[in-house]
């Protein structure tokens, strides 16, 4: 299961997200009869508009998109509401998304349960790998928990028929050698890690090479293969920072008090960033750890 966040902590620099390569649906039903925030304000293309609902006796709220014709996709994605910074705790973290040619038969394709990739930011996006695919004209989303209480808020729901591409990087530099040491953030293999205890060295940081200059939209964090077991070790506050020449450095990210990232094995988090420039090289300043001082991540991941 593969999560995207930013997302989750205050993202200093964020996208404000319009869609992109999207696959154009219609509302065929859903869960709400406000006009100004019914369901049909999910894909009118417009994310200063929203759907909105607190009706706990109809749960799972749902929404049913048509896509017009049978047609697959490669991601999801999930738009906050415009005021999700003023009223937290709204975005779904459990839900089910099925597919179906006639409405009647359905056909799972993918269950989040208590995830918490949405961030109480306004207006960003949040995209998701369907488990399964397949060519459906009909998806519906059921949403069955909140972050917190029973209203429901999104702006829109894409399905994108193109996802993001992962950049191959190589290791340049970092804090730590060894077994566990920073080069094992782009070895490719999740279940292998960096692990680091120095406080001394801190912030622990992690250099990456492109390959040549690349414009990034988003970076993955994937926690530990042991994180269930040793848990506080993922980043609370970091910066991300972009150069051509390895000494001029320019901010594109900052992130503090994150708490998208959970105690959890090999799960991937992405984060968005804005208008960044291409570059060569990326490096990652990780400052703060949930407990005490010591960090690990499986991988670090760059996507354009």
């Amino acid at each position: 299961m593969m999560r995207m966040m930013v997302l989750a902590g205050t993202l200093a620099m964020t996208t404000t997200v319009l869609a992109q390569e999207t696959i154009k649906t219609t509302l065929v039903s859903g869960t709400g009869r406000d006009r100004e925030e019914g369901p049909a304000m999910i894909c009118d293309g417009d994310i200063d508009t929203k759907w909105c609902v607190d009706e706990p006796f109809r749960m799972p709220y749902t929404i049913i998109l048509d896509a017009g014709t049978a047609t697959d996709f490669a991601e999801y994605g999930f738009v906050t509401g415009n005021d999700t910074q003023d009223y937290p705790d709204r975005n779904p973290v459990t839900w089910v998304l099925s597919g179906s040619n006639d409405q009647q038969s359905w056909t799972v394709l993918d269950r989040q349960e208590n995830d918490r990739t949405l961030r109480d930011e306004n207006e960003q996006e949040y995209r998701f790998k369907p488990a399964k695919k397949g060519q459906y004209r009909y998806y519906k989303f059921e949403f069955q928990k909140m972050a917190g209480g029973t209203r429901i808020q999104l702006s829109e729901i894409y399905l994108h028929k193109v996802g993001r591409t992962v950049v191959k990087t190589t290791f340049v530099s970092g804090t730590g050698n060894g077994k566990e040491g920073a080069a094992m953030v782009s070895d490719g293999l999740f279940y292998t890690k960096w692990c680091v205890d120095e406080p001394s060295q801190m912030p622990y940081s992690i250099v990456l090479d492109a390959g040549t200059q690349t414009a990034i939209t988003e970076y993955g964090l994937v926690t530990g293969d042991d994180t269930n077991s040793y848990p506080g070790r993922n980043p609370r506050n970091w910066k991300v920072m972009g150069s051509n020449d390895k000494s001029n450095w320019k901010v594109i990210s900052e992130v503090k008090n994150d708490r998208s990232m959970r105690d959890e094995n090999e799960q991937e988090y992405r984060f968005r960033v804005k208008d960044v420039p291409a570059y060569r090289y990326y490096k990652f300043e990780f400052e703060k750890v949930w407990e005490d001082t010591r960090i690990q991540l499986s991988e670090i991941k760059l996507y354009k």
